[in-house]
């Protein structure tokens, strides 16, 4: 059911942006103002050039908004579709795709800005870079199982969504997206040791340093192996259960 998702996912931007003057320009203007700043205050810290640490504020900062965003409304999916769930017999899939189609959208807007940031710097295309495709499949796979498994816990425990949206508030401050993993040994280590890291890096090394972080891909890999069955299993236990908790 393809094109219904599509229609439900565009219908979310139009209404979030309805009768507003620049419309889904917002997206691209919130994000480059909000980089622009970071970028000047944290800059001031970074021992880098300025011009390698706004690029790896723009591409961490917007891996890091397309992420964050499809897991807390992977986790609402059911419950922003109580209605249809309670009125109409769709499969619940299609409110998963709905929601990774809206980030999506919201998300090729944010990369207008990371592409700039790439020519301004004037970063040069190597093989690596063509890596970016596969890893960007690969946020989409992990959004799928992520909603599968998270979506009917939050409809299930309305205070497990609020404690996700928390959790991901903190973990957005020891990500590094603000700050590089080489400035201490113990940011180094911090880096190493959150799954967000790698999925952040899978994208931003090949383009900022023209190498694949395989160590990264492994991480990552592992994590896809074992939540991909876990996503599949909570989706066939709970489907039966989800009109009862919506």
């Amino acid at each position: 059911m393809w094109r219904l998702w599509i229609a439900l996912g565009h219908e979310d931007i139009v209404d979030r942006y309805r009768r507003s003057l620049l419309g889904a320009a917002w997206v691209v203007l919130s994000f480059a103002l909000f980089v622009g700043v970071k970028v000047s205050v944290f800059g001031q810290m970074a021992r880098v050039p300025a011009a390698e640490f706004g690029l790896f504020v723009t591409l961490g900062f917007g891996l890091w908004s397309f992420m964050s965003s499809m897991l807390l409304d992977g986790c609402a999916a059911y419950i922003h579709s109580r209605h249809w769930i309670l009125g109409v017999s769709i499969p619940y899939p299609v409110y998963m795709l709905q929601a990774l189609f809206r980030n999506l959208l919201i998300f090729l807007s944010m990369l207008l800005v990371m592409l700039a940031a790439l020519v301004w710097k004037g970063n040069p295309w190597t093989p690596a870079s063509l890596s970016t495709i596969p890893a960007l499949l690969v946020y989409v796979l992990t959004s799928l199982w992520l909603s599968a498994l998270l979506a009917p816990l939050c409809a299930r425990y309305r205070d497990a969504y609020h404690a996700i949206q928390t959790g991901v508030r903190l973990l957005f401050f020891v990500t590094p997206i603000l700050w590089m993993p080489g400035m201490t040994p113990t940011l180094g280590l911090i880096a190493a040791m959150n799954p967000v890291t790698h999925f952040i890096e899978i994208v931003r090394t090949p383009l900022l340093y023209g190498h694949v972080p395989i160590e990264s891909w492994y991480w990552v890999g592992i994590i896809n192996l074992l939540g991909v069955p876990a996503g599949l299993i909570a989706y066939a236990r709970t489907r039966s259960s989800i009109v009862f908790w919506v």
